[in-house]
């Protein structure tokens, strides 16, 4: 049977690198390689890793360029057919490798197995499960889709602990977004593979995502709208050129959507030069025309912005007091 390559990005995650490690050695599957990728770490996370005596696990070390290169440079330095990410602050549940190699194995049309995941520290399934309704089997992106269940589809497989590839298929094209990104490379990634092959789903949740130990997770992505807001909004154009023919309008309304979502965001967070930005380059926006009549009200009169979330906040309390 053909090996995995596992691929563990780290910067300053030493509280937590130790649990991530423990998930990957102790699978059952044990034709893996471990490759940590010290992105520049200014923390005791390296001297963890190099704690661990397992002739399957090695690191390397480079300076600090962000998630989607250190993912790339493990899987440039990888040796196996078969490639799985874990953060460093996440965990694999036992039988993810074995469960998710034999999904592959079953069905060598499909690109990645991606499985089911729980969420936080409270240990919740991913609640994108019952929206999208998954059944275990392979699954193919239609061009009748809702940009909604799109975004939701591709948020399934966003959770880059729970995706089991194929090499060639990172290759295929192009790996992680590595351009000052700090959110959204995988997505960059992925997206481009669920416009193209097929994907076996199996909503088994065998990852657990710990946001309660992920920066971004606390923050919210709003704090972070002064960099770019989206790789593949920022950058489409090699998606654009990967998606084929049958799904170039369901791509142009999923980026439009997207890009309406993000610039509500960036206008709420007082970001108006972003947000008009995003209009200006996706005006297939305007389709969703209540959404887009009340981006419009914002980035023309953004003082209002405030008082519109203190009134919304104090209906929902209102809401919340008057069902209880």
């Amino acid at each position: 049977m053909d090996g995995i390559s596992v691929i563990i990005p780290l910067y300053n995650k030493a509280a937590h690198v130790g649990r991530a490690l423990e998930s990957a050695l102790c699978q059952d599957f044990h034709d893996t390689e471990i490759i940590v990728v010290d992105d520049g770490s200014v923390d005791e996370g390296p001297a963890v890793v190099r704690s661990y005596r397992d002739k399957r696990l090695r690191m390397i070390r480079q300076a600090n360029s962000g998630p989607g290169a250190a993912r790339n440079r493990g899987v440039a330095e990888s040796r196996h057919p078969y490639i799985a990410f874990l953060d460093a602050d996440d965990e694999w549940l036992d039988g993810f490798l074995r469960t998710s190699m034999e999904n592959l194995l079953r069905h060598p049309d499909c690109a990645l197995s991606i499985t089911g995941h729980y969420v936080g520290e409270d240990k919740r399934l991913w609640p994108g499960l019952e929206i999208l309704q998954v059944s275990k089997g392979p699954w193919r992106l239609h061009s009748d889709i809702s940009p909604r269940i799109m975004g939701a589809s591709l948020a399934f497989i966003h959770s880059a602990g729970a995706v089991l590839c194929r090499r060639e298929v990172v290759s295929r094209f192009g790996g992680f977004y590595e351009k000052a990104c700090v959110y959204g490379e995988d997505l960059y990634l992925w997206l481009q593979v669920m416009l193209n092959c097929r994907i076996f789903r199996d909503p088994a949740p065998l990852f657990w995502q710990h946001t309660e130990s992920s920066e971004l997770a606390r923050a919210g992505r709003a704090i972070r709208r002064h960099d770019p807001v989206l790789p593949f909004l920022t950058c489409p154009g090699p998606v654009r050129a990967s998606c084929p023919p049958e799904h170039k309008n369901l791509l142009e309304k999923y980026l439009a959507y997207e890009a309406l979502c993000c610039a509500h965001e960036c206008s709420s967070e007082g970001n108006t030069a972003i947000a008009r930005r995003l209009v200006k380059d996706y005006p297939l926006m305007s389709c969703y025309v209540w959404q887009y009549a009340k981006l419009r009200y914002k980035i023309a009169f953004p003082a209002t912005i405030p008082l519109l979330q203190t009134s919304k906040r104090a209906m929902h309390a209102a809401a919340m007091v008057f069902t209880s």
